[in-house]
């Protein structure tokens, strides 16, 4: 079987656009070594399914669960492939992330990731300092040698992949496609360079309905990559569509639906159940 090529699973990784996702968001603490977040606030829950398909066969599927809880979050998510696409190359990918958020960001403070191929599992453990560096911690370890190196002042105040997508802003805006998102994953360090493209309705069968808006995004490689990995990537970047939808009462927007154009054609991942519950009564603190 073949390894699953890395420029396309970088992306799926980021935008959550396969497997099982899970996100709980509670109030916010400052980031520390454990990323620890503790919250009593009103919860607003949001259930979200999506089936992903890769030149229309079955590729994959994403259910996400999330309860925003003030400013700060707990991530946990697990994403797959499924299909015919398994036995190709098969992939999992399991997440767990926390941490706080600011008025344009989310910023986390500890990152998770056991990743499995047909021949590996890794697992790697970022914990971000009180200086916004992370500290990594990767078993088995990373042979880095003939990888561009990362640099502390590129990593400082970096986003893990999981937390890259939930866009802290309230209503769907061309503001919310106005950014550059840093982002880190214990090895990889890239950018998600986004921009508006237009205001637009989603009528997802089952799924999200209402007004989102949809930006292009592009994965820009900065260090922890192959030197000819890097130039690849930037000389045929794989565009990245992405419908942004309100959570309403957690002042968040999260994709709804995706669409990433690849080698093996598009890879589109529409959502299937959109559902928020808001005013839930807060959690109760741990003793």
């Amino acid at each position: 079987m073949r390894r699953f090529p890395f420029h396309l699973a970088a992306i799926l990784t980021a935008f959550a656009t396969l497997g099982i996702a899970g996100i709980t968001l509670a109030a916010p603490t400052p980031p520390n070594a454990t990323g620890a977040v503790t919250g009593t606030g009103p919860r607003t829950h949001l259930d979200i399914v999506m089936d992903a398909r890769l030149g229309g066969l079955k590729f994959g599927s994403i259910s996400m669960t999330a309860a925003f809880e003030g400013e700060g979050y707990e991530a946990k998510s697990v994403v797959r492939t499924e299909g015919i696409t398994d036995h190709v190359f098969r992939q999992v990918f399991d997440l767990t992330a926390s941490g706080g958020r600011t008025d344009d960001l989310m910023q986390t403070a500890r990152y998770k990731a056991r990743n499995i191929d047909q021949d590996n599992i890794q697992l790697i453990d970022v914990a971000y300092g009180p200086d916004g560096a992370p500290l990594v911690a990767a078993d088995p370890p990373y042979d880095n040698s003939d990888r561009v190196a990362t640099h502390t002042s590129q990593l400082r105040n970096t986003v893990d992949p999981l937390s890259a997508m939930i866009i802290p802003m309230a209503a769907p805006t061309p503001d919310a496609c106005d950014r550059k998102i840093p982002v880190y994953d214990g090895r990889r360090r890239y950018d998600f360079v986004m921009s508006f493209e237009r205001m637009s309705t989603l009528e997802d069968a089952k799924g999200y309905e209402g007004p989102v808006v949809r930006c292009n995004a592009v994965l820009v490689p900065i260090a922890g990559y192959k030197r000819e990995t890097i130039r690849d990537m930037r000389r045929d970047p794989m565009p990245i569509s992405v419908w942004l939808a309100p959570v309403t009462g957690a002042n968040a927007l999260v994709p709804a639906r995706i669409e990433v154009s690849t080698p093996l054609g598009t890879l589109v991942a529409r959502s299937t159940r959109f559902e928020v519950a808001t005013g839930l009564p807060a959690r109760a603190s741990a003793k």
